[in-house]
């Protein structure tokens, strides 16, 4: 699969690098033989004015006939024009008012009369050069011909003709297989570069690839410590780093899932074991009759203790899979957080608590789960009160209109939360102390409120420092409410 995966990548660099050269060879041989053409139709022009240049001392054909030094030398060029480019002369004189012209014949004179030669001829009269392929079909042979007229000038200051150049269309074209056998070589050395190239970059594109997919074999398995090393850059290396940082976060989900078993097996063991201990030593007949109702109260709380472990152990397997249903129905805030303070008042009356409630004006509604949100509600004032025990502790509940949204804030001044427990006290069973000892609560009670927050779409957030630890979560404003 791998090596089958490298080569349709390369096989798609080479379509592209072939497809590349293909369309610039094209474009590069049409550009470069469309210069030539022009190039040589230039100079094919170029000829003719040489051939003006050198009738520019004469007036009229017959005497370019009777001098013959003159004649020799047009003559001579004429041929060589001839024989070069396979082009025909013809000098034109407007001698007296009537056409005439001299071919290469060199002996024959004949009047042109057709309006479209003589609008052409006009045209050079009066200082211009033409370009015209057809004006004499009597020339063309299986082929068209194209007209090449510049004008005569005696002296510079009059026209007294033209010098007329005939060449085949054909032996102006510049063929275009010869420019393509120019071009072929360079285009082959950069297709075997790019072939080589391609390899390469396909090989390096590959390798990554490789290593994260024998990196997840290794997942697979179960050995987690295994990490990507890629150093390729771009979107390759952002999927090795995230490749990691999953590898990471499963290494802490696994570790995280051993130590949820083990405190399981603790907080379950540690009841499990005290119960057997009393009721073993009440049938040995160890424990004094009149003692056993207090060991038997014992009993019983640590029976308490373990249905509400278990009770919590269910909630969060119901909140983690998702069968926890939530009913959502507006409810005052206010409301709420008045009848937890009444149910927390004995154990306030007794820490000596003082209790700052700043709720906010009239009915605050919101829209959630009633019986969950008091979960969440008492299950942090609880933890609040838990931890206060010296003098001057003070519990601020406060509830706060923001927008659209409803804010909870539980505020105590006890201990503060070390930094580096902050980010794990809504994991199950974590405990900032670190002490699994009984009659400290289950650890499972702010793992079951964040997700019950989650639920909700919000979350709890915490901060802590000497002076005070706040929780705070916000819940919307019922739509009824807010539309009054």
């Amino acid at each position: 699969m791998r090596r089958s995966l490298f080569w349709r990548t390369y096989s798609v660099l080479l379509a592209a690098l072939l497809a590349t050269i293909a369309i610039f060879t094209g474009v590069l041989a049409a550009a470069q033989r469309q210069a030539r053409q022009e190039s040589y139709e230039n100079e094919v022009r170029l000829q003719a004015r040489e051939v003006a240049d050198y009738m520019s001392n004469l007036s009229t054909l017959s005497y370019v006939q009777s001098n013959a030094t003159m004649k020799y030398i047009i003559r001579r060029k004429i041929a060589d024009i001839y024989s070069n480019y396979n082009a025909d002369i013809w000098l034109v004189s407007y001698d007296s008012g009537i056409v005439q012209y001299l071919d290469s014949s060199w002996n024959t004179t004949r009047s042109i009369a057709t309006d479209a030669v003589k609008a052409q001829l006009s045209r050079i009269q009066e200082g211009n050069e033409i370009r015209v392929t057809g004006l004499f079909p009597e020339l063309e042979k299986g082929d068209q011909i194209v007209t090449i007229g510049v004008p005569w000038w005696y002296d510079g200051v009059e026209v007294v003709g033209a010098v007329l150049l005939h060449i085949p269309v054909r032996s102006l074209r510049i063929s275009l297989s010869g420019v393509i056998r120019q071009i072929w070589p360079p285009a082959a050395l950069a297709l075997l570069l790019g072939t080589i190239l391609a390899f390469f970059l396909a090989r390096s594109q590959i390798r990554p690839l490789k290593e994260m997919s024998s990196a997840v074999r290794e997942f697979s398995k179960g050995d987690l410590t295994r990490r990507v090393d890629v150093n390729c850059g771009g979107e390759l290396q952002e999927l090795g780093d995230s490749i990691n940082r999953m590898a990471e976060e499963l290494t802490r989900l696994e570790d995280s899932r051993r130590s949820f078993v083990a405190n399981v097996s603790h907080e379950l063991r540690s009841p499990m074991t005290c119960m057997r201990g009393y009721v073993q030593a009440m049938l040995d007949g160890v424990i004094d009759p009149s003692d056993m109702p207090r060991y038997l109260h014992i009993v019983l709380d640590e029976t308490d203790r373990l249905t509400d472990l278990v009770k919590d152990l269910l909630d969060l397997s119901r909140l983690e899979s998702g069968k926890f249903p939530l009913t959502l129905a507006p409810f005052d805030a206010n409301e709420l957080v008045r009848r937890n303070l009444i149910n927390f008042e004995p154990r306030i009356d007794e820490k000596h608590i003082e209790v700052d409630v700043q709720l906010g004006e009239g009915p605050l509604m919101v829209m959630a789960d009633a019986n969950r949100i008091n979960q969440v509600v008492s299950n942090i004032i609880d933890n609040a009160v838990k931890f206060m025990n010296g003098e001057h502790s003070r519990l601020t509940v406060r509830t706060t209109l923001e927008g659209g949204n409803v804010r909870f804030t539980i505020m105590n001044n006890g201990p503060k939360i070390a930094e580096a427990d902050l980010p794990y006290i809504f994991e199950r069973f974590y405990k900032a102390d670190k002490a699994h000892t009984s009659g400290q609560g289950t650890g499972l009670g702010l793992s079951i409120c964040q997700r019950i927050m989650q639920q909700h779409g919000s979350k709890i957030t915490v901060r802590s420092t000497d002076q005070e630890t706040a929780f705070e979560f916000t819940l919307p404003v019922a739509q009824e409410a807010s539309s009054h």
